[in-house]
């Protein structure tokens, strides 16, 4: 088991709200919920590559309009089936 130091740290209540809902949900302590998002964000902090969302969400909807054009002349007939798999798989694995 690690070694924890005992840290304050002071949260508003909407991101407390927000971070026991996330830890009732993936079934883990408070705590544990906080290392956990800590120890993603830290890597990306500790080179200064923040996440620069917008820019995310641009490259995510270039790659699926890039994909969904080459489906569309490649494997028309895929194409819907396709896009209904990846809604399905949307909800059942990211809760979209």
């Amino acid at each position: 088991m690690a070694d924890y130091i005992q840290n304050g740290v002071s949260l508003t209540t909407r991101q407390a709200e927000r971070i026991q809902a996330l830890a009732e949900k993936q079934g883990t302590s408070f705590s544990e919920t906080i290392r956990n998002l800590v120890n993603i964000a830290l890597p990306f902090a500790e080179r200064s590559q923040g996440l620069d969302f917008a820019r995310l969400v641009t490259i995510l909807e270039f790659s699926s309009l890039a994909l969904d054009t080459l489906v569309q002349k490649a494997a028309p007939e895929d194409a819907d089936r396709l896009l209904d798999l990846a809604i399905e798989h949307a909800k059942k694995y990211h809760a979209a």
